[in-house]
């Protein structure tokens, strides 16, 4: 499932997804994919970095969840369904709090565009990416 396997592809996802500025892989699981990754988001007024654990449903989904990092709270979980004729739904949710400090340095609309780039744009980048693979 192409969907699955270029979100899958860590080190690539800053070509489609805005807030993320660059990805360091930590570790692998015995499969050889990403299971630790370090993710730079543009916030906007400052980069901040966050430890990301993730798994898989292989070919179904994929989950992230915060481990560390300066945002307080963080998890992405990416679901895929198989609708045949090689077309693919995909629905994506996200959940996050920036903390206490963040939250201070990005009040109103830039809170608010932060919010849009992490919830929002990972779903139309991936659209995008796929569309101009094609």
């Amino acid at each position: 499932m192409v969907c699955f396997e270029m979100v899958c592809d860590t080190p690539r996802t800053p070509e489609w997804q805005e807030a993320i500025a660059a990805v360091e892989i930590l570790e692998r699981d015995r499969d050889g994919r990403t299971s630790l990754v370090r993710t730079s988001i543009d916030a906007i007024l400052a980069h901040v970095e966050v430890n990301l654990r993730v798994t898989y449903q292989e070919g179904c989904s994929l989950h992230m969840e915060r481990e560390s990092g300066d945002l307080k709270h963080l998890t992405v979980t990416w679901v895929f369904e198989d609708l045949g004729d090689s077309r693919t739904h995909a629905s994506f949710q996200t959940e996050f709090d920036p903390g206490r400090v963040l939250s201070l340095l990005a009040r109103g609309p830039l809170l608010g565009r932060l919010e849009a780039l992490l919830t929002g744009q990972p779903p139309e980048g991936l659209k995008r990416a796929l569309e101009t693979r094609s």
